[in-house]
C-alpha cells in the first residue's frame, strides 16, 4: 500500500479569472472625491453603490459557490458588510496584516500590469522546529504568491496574514477588496458556543 499524504487544517484559498470589463470599472472611481457620478475611492462601503451592483452580484455568486460548493458551510446567507477600492503607487508595498472581525475577505483585481506587487500569504503559526525543504510544496510551504492580474479574484478566510509585494512598475495598480460575514447561526446549537447572526445594516 502506498503511503498517503494529507494537508489537514490548512486554509483554503479560491481563485478564479473573471470575464470582467475591468477598465470600465476603474473608470468609474473618484480619486478627487469631487464628481457625483463617480465612485468615491475612499469609501468603505463602494459595492453599496448601485453603479456596481452588477459586480456585486457577480461577486456574491462566485463567494457563494466557494462557500457551499467547495467549503460545505450551511448558512444559506452571507453578506458584503465593508468594501473598499486600494491603489498601489509605484515602488510603494503593504505591511502583512489580516482582516479582524470578518469572516472571509476577497480581492478583485481591476488594473495591473508586470511587477505591479504580487500578494504574498504567510502562515505564522508557531512551529516546534523550522526544518529546511529540497523544494517547498503544498505540504510544507508557509509562503503562498499570487500575481495579480485584470480581473482574477481571490477569495481567502480573513484571519490569514497577507501583504503586497512593492510596486516595481511605473503604473498605478488599482484593486477592489471586501469583506464576507455569514448570516444566521455560527456554531452548533446544541453547544455552549454558538451564536446567531440576525442581520448586518
Amino acid at each position: 500500500m502506498i503511503g498517503i499524504t494529507t494537508p489537514v487544517f490548512g486554509k483554503a484559498i479560491y481563485e478564479k479569472l473573471l470575464d470582467l470589463d475591468t477598465k470600465k470599472i476603474v473608470s468609474m472611481i473618484d480619486t478627487s472625491t469631487k464628481s457625483t457620478t463617480k465612485i468615491a475611492a475612499n469609501g468603505l462601503h463602494v459595492l453599496n453603490d448601485k453603479k456596481l451592483k452588477f459586480l456585486k452580484d457577480i461577486l456574491l455568486k462566485e463567494f457563494y459557490y466557494y462557500a457551499w460548493d467547495k467549503m460545505k458551510y450551511t448558512n444559506n446567507r452571507f453578506k458584503i458588510t465593508t468594501s473598499w477600492f486600494t491603489q498601489v503607487k509605484p515602488t510603494k508595498d503593504s505591511q502583512f496584516h489580516n482582516h479582524n472581525n470578518c469572516f472571509m475577505s476577497g480581492i478583485l483585481y481591476l488594473q495591473t500590469s508586470p511587477d505591479s506587487g504580487d500578494i504574498i500569504f504567510q502562515n505564522f503559526e508557531n512551529r516546534r522546529f523550522d526544518l529546511v525543504p529540497s523544494e517547498y510544496n503544498i505540504h510544507n510551504s508557509r509562503e503562498w504568491i499570487y500575481k495579480p492580474q485584470n480581473g482574477l479574484l481571490i477569495l481567502f478566510p480573513s484571519e490569514l496574514y497577507h501583504k503586497v509585494k512593492e510596486n516595481k512598475s511605473k503604473h498605478l495598480r488599482h484593486s477592489l477588496a471586501f469583506n464576507v460575514m455569514p448570516i444566521g447561526l455560527l456554531g452548533d446549537k446544541r453547544k455552549d458556543s454558538h451564536t446567531k447572526i440576525k442581520s448586518w445594516k
